[in-house]
């Protein structure tokens, strides 16, 4: 799970349907495990093949790759550990305004809190032209209807989130519709945050 991945879905100068499913276990081990699915329109697939590797980052060439004339679906799993995580997150955060909220960093020796921003009028890159006056914008938002961005954290327990948390307290999910990286409805909280706990060390520590 490569975080500034996950910085460039959200940053997308979108131009057709992209729906992103991220599926995130962090476990016992200190290992996380990311599962993702992008469906991109085929418009917009070939458009970040040609913005050279930072583009084609987004359907790596390791990747299970669908295509039909219509749309390319990627799947990919990576994994890094929880300090590889911390240190690519301190890493965005300065090099990125956008991730300046970003985090990731044990509580102790049990819990890991996260952040994730979801400030989407603070992305910076977005096309000046595309405003509600421009008829190109509606189109692009119009196709974007029903798309969305689902993420998902799993670990030994959940104790807090703004997200929606699993009765059994081992997942939270939250789902973004696509078109608010674009048109912010100021619905969203600034950031999605989680608090897990990911192994018991029980009374003597780990």
């Amino acid at each position: 799970m490569r975080l500034h991945r996950i910085a460039l879905v959200l940053m997308l100068p979108l131009a057709a349907c992209l729906d992103v499913e991220s599926d995130v276990t962090v476990g016992e081990d200190e290992v996380i495990s990311a599962d993702t699915t992008m469906i991109l329109g085929r418009q917009l697939f070939d458009m970040m093949q040609m913005m050279g590797p930072q583009g084609a980052a987004l359907c790596p060439a390791d990747a299970e790759r669908v295509e039909t004339p219509e749309t390319v679906s990627c799947k990919s799993r990576e994994t890094m550990t929880i300090d590889e995580a911390i240190e690519q997150a301190n890493t965005a955060k300065k090099d990125d305004p956008f991730l300046s909220e970003m985090e990731f960093a044990k509580l102790d020796d049990e819990r890991l809190k996260i952040s994730l921003p979801l400030d989407f009028e603070n992305i910076e890159g977005k096309p000046s032209e595309l405003t509600d006056d421009n008829p190109m914008f509606s189109m692009i938002t119009g196709g974007l209807e029903g798309s969305e961005i689902v993420m998902r954290l799993r670990a030994l327990e959940i104790e807090s989130s703004n997200g929606t948390i699993s009765e059994d307290r081992t997942m939270v999910e939250l789902v973004i519709p696509t078109v608010e990286i674009l048109q912010p409805s100021q619905t969203l909280p600034k950031t999605f945050d989680v608090v897990l706990k990911y192994r018991d060390c029980g009374f003597f520590g780990c």
